[in-house]
């Protein structure tokens, strides 16, 4: 009898501990869920942003991107009303330029007074998301009469900054009450940036058009540069590339918090798995050892190349825009600095380096620098080890610019790859080189914010030389190039 009661206690104390299990197994699930909705309302800035990113590249006019960015935001968040309100130039109404849910007839033509104790003028004073529950309660300001007409209760509206004054206001607003969580005031504030900078390009445009008209040519072949550099600019989307980059971090620290989680799981599979029968071990088994490892580990590699692709076009974008300070500079120092750096590769390859005078240039000493840099060090890289190394450097001047060429007798490119040498993220030829293919597409930009041009002539097993010009007409001490 005696024995029979412990049998029943043990077997009561291993149900209750089984339960206990299952109870852990059921929040773990809970918590996965959690976090796959966090990297769904990720995923959705992400592609709200890269749709409104996608309109831009295509040249879409100012007020069907904005009338487009209402839908999408009112869409992708779920609320009844958005809008957005242009600071017009005295700066003293706001105008309702494009919005959804509002009465026939208010878009367009209902203006708005921004007083410090409204909403809107708050918000335009505010450098942070302002947040309303409810309207008629909260004691910061007051609703304007657009939004009493309209009864909203809840909303949030953000800044949309622009160089030197606000371009004006981005709300959404419910006619219920509402509590907006982090990941919408994040979507809403993602497009309040992209709209930004799109509209800052738009008056970048019509300025450099204004210019073109009214100054010389000398002007006028400067706007041309920065109209290439513009288009260079849209190429690679430097806003989106920004809006992408706290959405990159927060995957890959979920994917962290997904293994951490995957690991607690584990131990407690291991203790209900002799309660199952042979078919679930296996699904159980195949999932957690295989499957979701698996996705995760595609997740964290597709995030770190997305990663370094971002860091190569917004690098890119910095030195296009980093002021230059052009200075008279000696070419023989800094090709001696450069080939001091590559010493222990040219030494390896056993080259011969063969550097003929060069001329000085007033130049900026860092894009030199780097333009030297990176066309040296692929001639070094890409030296055939089966025969002797040649690098050899020359530079002429006339009239109207500096030239320089940077001639190797290494692996050289096809023809038919020619036309990946300045493109970014192209390379020609052999991967057996460690990089993302920015390296000439840097040195482009530079040359071409010194007024230069660069080209290359190659044949396959024959070499490559690569030359470039810088305009004799920079000045020692001119910032604005």
């Amino acid at each position: 009898m005696t024995n029979t009661h412990q049998t029943k206690t043990q077997l009561l104390d291993e149900i209750a501990k089984l339960r206990h299990r299952i109870t852990e197994l059921e929040a773990s699930e809970s918590k996965r869920e959690q976090i796959e909705a966090e990297l769904n309302a990720r995923a959705l800035q992400q592609a709200v942003v890269a749709e409104l990113g996608l309109l831009v590249l295509a040249g879409i006019d100012l007020p069907t991107l904005l009338a487009e960015a209402t839908v999408l935001v009112a869409g992708a968040l779920r609320v009844e009303y958005s809008q957005v309100l242009e600071l017009l130039p005295d700066r003293d109404l706001l105008l309702l330029r494009a919005g959804i849910g509002w009465q026939e007839g208010l878009v367009g033509n209902t203006k708005v007074d921004p007083q410090p104790d409204s909403q809107l003028g708050y918000t335009l004073f505010s450098s942070e998301p302002v947040i309303v529950k409810d309207l008629q309660t909260d004691n910061r300001f007051k609703g304007s009469s657009l939004l009493h007409d309209h009864a909203i209760v809840s909303g949030v509206s953000v800044l949309i900054d622009g160089e030197k004054w606000p371009y004006g206001v981005l709300s959404i607003h419910t006619s219920q009450e509402r509590i907006f969580t982090k990941e919408d005031i994040n979507i809403l504030q993602a497009v309040a940036n992209v709209l930004a900078t799109a509209i800052e390009h738009k008056r970048t445009q019509d300025a450099l058009r204004e210019a073109h008209d009214k100054l010389e040519i000398r002007v006028k072949e400067r706007t041309a540069e920065l109209e290439t550099a513009n288009e260079e600019l849209k190429n690679f989307a430097y806003t989106v590339s920004h809006d992408l980059r706290a959405p990159l971090v927060n995957i890959k620290g979920f994917i962290g918090e997904l293994r951490f989680a995957l690991e607690d799981v584990q131990s407690i599979i291991d203790a209900v798995m002799s309660h199952l029968d042979e078919e679930q071990q296996q699904i159980i088994t195949t999932a957690i050892q295989e499957d979701i490892p698996e996705a995760m580990s595609f997740i964290d590699s597709s995030v770190t190349h997305m990663d370094h692709l971002v860091n190569a076009i917004l690098k890119l974008s910095r030195l296009g825009r980093r002021e230059l300070e052009p200075e008279l500079i000696d070419m023989d120092v800094v090709v001696q600095k450069i080939l001091q750096t590559l010493a222990h590769r040219i030494e390896q390859s056993q080259a011969n380096v063969i550097i003929n005078p060069l001329p000085q240039v007033v130049a900026d000493q860092t894009s030199m620098e780097q333009i030297i840099a990176n066309i040296l060090t692929n001639a070094v890289v890409y030296l055939e080890p089966n025969r002797p190394g040649e690098i050899e450097i020359k530079g002429e001047q006339n009239s109207t610019e500096v030239i320089f060429s940077i001639r190797d007798n290494g692996r050289g490119i096809a023809k038919e790859d020619m036309h990946k040498v300045f493109e970014l993220f192209r390379r020609a030829g052999k991967q057996d080189v460690p990089g993302e293919g920015m390296g000439l597409a840097y040195v482009r930009t530079l040359v071409r914010r010194h007024g230069g041009r660069i080209w290359c002539q190659s044949g396959l097993g024959k070499g490559t030389t690569f030359t470039f010009t810088i305009s004799s007409h920079l000045n020692q001490g001119d910032n604005h190039v």
